[in-house]
């Protein structure tokens, strides 16, 4: 009986919002269970400027989870801008540091995603070069312990599009130990097996200002994740672009020898 009523034209009228209605349940029940991963991640973007608000460029700017202890290292670009995206929800600090000014840290950041926090830095005049003060994330290895981890990092320009063939080198002044290595298309770069410990680091690349990190440290919980906005060259001319063609000399034609 329920099979010629299936089968009847009067019952097929209801199908079409039947079958809508179990496909919007089960849309709605795979929605409920989207994986916590799927979750939206916070921002931390800010500016650095030295106490007559001019905008300071190429600082060290690391951010540090108060939780896991991960580090991520960027610097201000030539507005003395800064950001670090993608970030997951928690409590973290924000220090700069910069040969010339004062080294500052802000704790107890809260990133509540989507919303961006803003987090500026004003900075005094400070120590140069190597009178700079030491940055307080220090790591002391155990004796005798050899742990080793990944070194991973993004470069990109200031329109954050990546940049292939950045060269990253990293040394440690303690032990002497040395690694090299180049960003690929994408502008990513990856270190594996590097002892913990602190770090000189230089980014090289044609074309852009070269960036020396002075202290990093590759954590032995967490490795060291690098991501570097760098700056271009700037092109300058004396004059105008015109000027640097050579002027052309009309020569007068001369007697046209016989048979010419």
């Amino acid at each position: 009986m329920f099979f010629r009523r299936f089968l009847s034209p009067r019952f097929h009228r209801f199908l079409p919002p039947l079958i809508g209605c179990a496909v919007l349940a089960w849309a709605l029940s795979a929605f409920s269970l989207a994986p916590a991963s799927a979750a939206l991640r916070g921002r931390i973007r800010g500016t650095a400027r030295d106490m007559t608000r001019k905008p300071v460029a190429g600082l060290l700017v690391r951010l540090i989870s108060s939780g896991s202890g991960l580090i991520h290292v960027t610097n201000t670009d030539d507005r003395g801008i800064y950001s670090f995206e993608d970030v997951e929800s928690g409590t973290y600090a924000v220090e700069v540091s910069g040969s010339g000014y004062q080294h500052q840290i802000k704790k107890e950041i809260n990133v509540r995603p989507p919303f961006r926090n803003i987090v500026d830095f004003s900075l005094p005049p400070g120590p140069m070069g190597e009178e700079e003060a030491a940055s307080p994330v220090v790591y002391t290895p155990a004796a005798g312990e050899a742990v080793l981890k990944d070194v991973t990092g993004t470069f990109t320009d200031k329109g954050k599009r990546p940049i292939p063939d950045v060269e990253l080198r990293l040394a440690n002044p303690a032990t002497g130990a040395a690694f090299r290595a180049q960003s690929d298309r994408e502008g990513r770069v990856l270190m594996t097996q590097v002892p913990s410990g602190i770090y000189r680091a230089v980014v090289v690349s044609p074309g852009y200002v070269t960036v020396e990190l002075k202290e990093v440290e590759v954590s032995r919980t967490t490795g060291l994740s690098l991501n570097l906005s760098l700056v271009e060259y700037p092109l300058r001319f004396e004059g105008r672009i015109e000027d640097l063609i050579p002027e052309e000399t009309p020569v007068p034609a001369g007697p046209r020898s016989p048979g010419a």
